[in-house]
């Protein structure tokens, strides 16, 4: 079939024109209507259960919320892990969904099992139940000034509508402003004399601040409608709600018992930018969406605002714009560098009109990938363009393999119709094999599991389709042109410069080339000893550290965070005073390096400063942020790493802090990060000081922290014999405590956007000493008494959250790297021998997890071995089935391990580490690797049939395609070569899986022009040795090759016929 589609297309050009012609118009079509994203779009794989409880302390929620939840998740199928988080007022529950299993069925499973629970506290609110959001992050803006809040939050909702009325804006979340609410505070001594209870005022306000409906009246002429508009939006209006009327008819309004405030919520989320007030608008991007017309948007947005105000600024801040702008240009300009270079390879070694023709694969290939990417929904991002950078190389092999070989006929008297034709129906076995291949070693990308493998998958669909329509040209659009074109005549004038290139080429092969590889042939023994050697030595430079291994590469950004947690319980002004200091000493550095640059740029654009959280995970006002804005990098050309440790050595040992960090966390989670599992809490407790101890004594490492920080300190109450006696409860009693010292909330009213609460309690004056507590009137039947008379109270220490993994207690004990380039998994191996053991001894209930970078290593670990073996098995049966030889196969696969020792000497020579990309690349090289090969193999086996000897086919074989072996090669790795040769930072995370791909396939073609010709005839000695009687003569070497033994046996089928 594919041998008829050849003789139509190149006897009807017309054909492949328009097939080209179409590729090329609707690939453009494509391409313009295509939409960028940083990374490619991610399908969700985690489910939450949030449920609010206001007022309960972490263990009230982990044991009313939390343990529940876990306890109904049991047994439901596709869940990979269960985590949990319980702390004051909410308890949330994490679930990881595995990778292969039906998310939405999974949270349908997940909806029923919560809605069973019948026992939630009365107090706790609704669950609420949603899957991880698919958005990606475009930029947040900051609005900043010397303003009130509420000033700033009019402004804000403002610029919100202006950014939502943009066609490419759908997404804008606040951060910074704290809930609206309404705070009626009433005294003790007010509620004495009125005789009044919270839950009354409470109940008066429900009562009388509402719209009601009151049905309709229906007469002869319209219908009416009954309904009462009495709610009241504002301090003031709440103010006139009546409580009670006396039996004078004397009228007792709220605002007669009580101080009413719009305020506020009482819990610390505030963010400041350079010192003032500020709000936070992040603008995220869906799966429609083009993350680069959103920014433009936004952008526009800015410059208008700032053009219209003048007391408050807009900036943008953390824009993934920069770097995906700058890594789009970086890979275009290595892109068309490396196109470059493979033009030029292929002028240089071709004659220039047929180079220009196989050239031509490249634009046809990527065209038809931008057709196919479009229909798939996909988007052009950092990923894709390397993938393509990856192929560009590649693509044109297919076309210089084809096209040389029908040069090659041409040149031994064919007419260029019949070498186009004879040219490409030799060269389909071999070529498709090696796409083939090629195209089976990136499959195991899309199987891939962990933070990688939800976008490492790009990379293959980018290099499988794109081989796809290379084929397409190869087989199609290639021997049309050349059958129809002058590229093939010899007649016209061949440049000085071309004939000299073209003799000195073939003066290498035939004078340096030739007589070395025929000395190889006749010493094939001793030439297979240098791969052993080369095995021992890569083997002794791993053993020897010389070349490092580390997880995954260190990606630098444009933000530089301190996170802090000072002792909880910690005021919101003596948290908010040290992170000034941080602040101050920042803006120093920033002096410091605005004078060691020659341009005078400031280094820190703007500080970031966040109180109630951190990125740790630490919530409450002891917990707080200072992020830095910095210089992109490429013009900053200072690590943001080193600014860190400048700070941190300014800043000093901060004596209030529990836990502090310096610099980002890695993108692939935490170096060091372990887990504490257990079902008691003291072990674990006992471990983690332990572990921590030891941690914070290891040089390689820095800021050793720990989940388990200390909660506030709490007020125990028990009761006194006299309220047993007067048939009091406990919850009678904390029912009254928690309405006038947390609050009653009275209701819940939507204003515009905010749904605000109504609370009832004390004034905060009357809740700021535990002796008010003690004077507190605890109303019963039988009157008022003073707290202290009907119950005690002890102060002890709270906690401030509770961990737990798949159901067990986890205490969590994380560092990072003093050096960025330190090798991971031995630093690990170090935890793992020396420090655990003697602590797992010591404690026997607990168990250890390695979390962080460690779990995304394993996860991917996990999925390679269940995926490349698959794909690698099917290489090996479609070259065995091509061949129809299982150790001509075994020949080709054998050089495999050779090339991954050239693509581990690579790293030694970059200066890189191996890591999980270069893994990756080391993947991708298994299919490239072997097409070089196949090519060979097969050319020798077409000489066998033509009736040569052993000896000569391997040399003829070896000599002839030397060129076309040489060019494929080359081409590859020149367009690599830009991409591994670049300093930026926004290549570092790509250069070791390009690396291994260069380097790997550079070494694998100089032991494929040596050692597989030895190694063929190593094989065919061993089957003459086989095969040699004890006393007499052996057969012919070429007799026990596969390729002649069936083209007896096709002579013997013919004379059957």
């Amino acid at each position: 079939m594919m041998k008829t589609m050849v003789r139509f297309f190149v006897r009807y050009p017309i054909w492949a024109n328009t097939i080209m012609c179409a590729i090329l118009g609707f690939g453009v079509l494509s391409f313009f209507k295509m939409t960028y994203s940083f990374f490619p779009e991610m399908k969700p794989s985690m489910i939450y259960v949030m449920v609010p409880f206001p007022g309960a302390s972490p263990t009230e929620v982990e044991e009313g919320i939390v343990l529940k939840i876990e306890e109904n998740l049991e047994g439901i199928e596709g869940i990979e892990r269960i985590t949990s988080l319980s702390r004051e007022n909410v308890g949330q529950v994490s679930i990881e969904v595995l990778s292969d299993a039906d998310l939405y069925r999974v949270l349908a499973d997940v909806k029923n099992a919560v809605d069973q629970i019948s026992s939630f506290p009365v107090d706790a609110e609704k669950a609420i139940i949603y899957e991880q959001k698919v958005l990606t992050r475009v930029m947040s803006v900051v609005l900043y000034g010397n303003t009130s809040l509420f000033d700033l939050k009019k402004i804000a909702e403002s610029f919100r509508d202006d950014l939502l009325g943009s066609e490419h804006i759908s997404q804008v979340t606040f951060g910074g402003l704290p809930a609206i609410e309404f705070s009626v505070e009433l005294s003790e001594e007010k509620l004495r004399r009125y005789g009044l209870t919270f839950s009354e005022v409470a109940q008066a306000i429900r009562e009388w601040n509402l719209n009601i409906s009151g049905g309709k009246i229906e007469t002869d002429r319209e219908e009416l409608l009954i309904r009462s508009y009495q709610r009241s939006y504002d301090a003031e209006s709440l103010r006139t709600i009546p409580v009670r009327a006396g039996d004078n008819g004397q009228v007792i309004f709220i605002g007669d018992i009580a101080e009413v405030e719009e305020k506020w919520e009482d819990r610390p989320d505030r963010v400041y930018y350079n010192g003032q007030n500020a709000v936070v608008l992040s603008v995220d991007k869906t799966r429609t969406e083009d993350i680069l017309k959103s920014a433009d948007a936004i952008v526009e947005q800015i410059e208008k605002f700032n053009d219209e105000h003048e007391m408050i600024k807009a900036v943008k801040i953390d824009d993934r714009t920069i770097s995906l702008r700058a890594r789009i240009q970086l890979l275009a300009k290595n892109g068309l560098i490396g196109l470059a270079l493979v033009l030029l390879i292929l002028g240089f070694f071709l004659n220039l009109r047929l180079a220009g023709w196989v050239s031509l694969g490249i634009p046809i290939s990527f065209t038809g990938l931008f057709i196919v990417s479009y229909l798939a929904g996909t988007t052009i991002n950092v990923i894709s363009c390397f993938g393509m950078i990856v192929v560009i190389g590649i693509l044109v092999d297919d076309g210089i393999v084809v096209g040389e070989n029908i040069f090659s006929h041409y040149e031994k008297g064919a007419s260029a119709l019949q070498a186009a034709i004879v040219g490409t129906r030799e060269m389909i076995p071999p070529v498709f094999t090696s796409v083939a291949t090629t195209v089976i070693a990136f499959l195991p990308f899309f199987f891939l599991d962990g933070f990688l493998g939800k976008f490492i998958w790009n990379v293959a669909f980018v290099v499988i389709m794109s081989l796809v329509f290379s084929l397409v040209e190869a087989f199609v659009i290639l021997p049309a042109h050349l059958a129809h074109s002058k590229s093939l005549s010899t007649r016209h004038k061949v440049s000085k410069i071309r004939t000299l290139i073209e003799n000195a080429f073939q003066g290498f092969i035939h004078k340096a080339y030739a007589p070395v590889l025929k000395l190889a042939l006749q010493h094939k023994w001793v030439t297979l000893v240098f791969p052993v050697f080369f095995l021992f030595m890569t083997v002794g430079l791993l053993k020897g550290r010389v070349i490092g291994v580390t997880f995954f590469p260190f990606i630098d950004g444009d933000t530089m965070p301190v996170n802090i947690a000072l002792e909880p319980g910690t005021q919101e002004k003596q948290t908010l005073n040290v992170l000034r200091k941080i602040e101050d000493e920042a803006w120093k550095i920033n002096e410091q390096l605005k004078k060691e640059r020659p341009d005078g740029l400031d280094v820190i654009q703007g500080i970031k400063t966040e109180i109630g959280r951190n990125n740790k995970g630490n919530s409450g006002s002891h917990a707080g942020s200072v992020t830095l804005q910095l210089l992109p990098g490429e013009i900053r050309q200072l690590a943001s790493f080193e600014i860190a440790n400048r700070l941190r050595k300014n800043v000093g040992i901060i004596p209030e802090a529990v836990n502090t960090s310096f610099g980002r966390q890695g993108v692939f989670g935490k170096p060091v990060s372990i887990s504490l599992l257990g079902d008691r809490e003291e072990p674990l407790k006992r471990a983690k000081e332990e572990l921590m101890e030891a941690l914070s004594g290891m040089e390689q490492l820095k800021d050793t922290t720990d989940s388990s920080l200390s909660g506030r300190r709490e007020i125990d109450i028990r009761l006194k014999p006299l309220a047993k006696s007067m048939g009091l409860t406990l919850r009678d009693v904390m029912k009254q405590v928690k309405d006038g010292f947390f609050g009653r909330q009275a209701q819940r009213i939507q204003r515009g956007r905010d749904e605000i609460r109504i609370w009832v309690r004390y004034r905060d004056e009357d809740r700021v000493s535990m002796g008010q507590l003690e004077k507190m009137r605890i109303r019963t039947a039988r009157g008022e008494f003073p707290f202290n008379q009907l119950a005690t109270y002890r102060v002890k220490q709270g906690v401030s959250n509770i961990r737990h993994l798949n159901k067990k207690k986890e205490l969590k004990v994380e560092s990072e790297l003093k050096d960025v380039e330190a090798s991971v998994p031995l630093i690990l191996e170090e935890i793992e021998t020396t420090i655990l053991p003697d602590i797992l001894a010591k404690y026997p209930s607990v168990r250890v997890l390695f979390e962080g970078q460690s779990r995304q290593q394993r996860k991917e670990a996990r999925s390679m071995k269940a995926s490349f073996p698959l794909a690698f098995i099917s290489m090996f049966i479609l070259v065995v089935l091509v061949f129809r030889s299982p150790t001509q196969a075994f020949l080709v696969f054998s050089l495999i391990p050779l090339a991954i020792m050239g693509a581990i000497w690579g790293h030694g020579i970059q200066g890189i580490k191996l890591n999980l990309l270069s893994i990756y690349g080391v993947i991708a090289l298994t299919g490239i690797v072997v097409n070089d090969s196949i090519v060979l193999v097969d050319q020798i086996n077409r000489n066998l049939r033509q009736g040569m000897k052993l000896f000569e086919s391997v040399l003829e074989a070896s000599i002839s395609r030397f060129r076309p072996i040489l060019l494929t090669t080359l081409t590859t790795v020149f367009g690599l070569a830009p991409l591994m040769l670049e300093t930026s930072r926004q290549a570092q995370f790509l250069i070791p899986m390009a690396t291994s791909v260069a380097y790997g396939l550079l070494f694998g073609t100089f032991i494929l022009l040596f050692i597989l010709p030895c190694g063929f005839l190593a094989i065919n000695r061993v089957k003459v040795f086989l095969n040699t009687p004890l006393r007499g003569k052996g057969p012919a070497p070429e007799s026990l090759e596969p390729a002649v033994i069936e083209m007896k046996s096709d002579r013997l089928f013919k004379d059957m016929e």
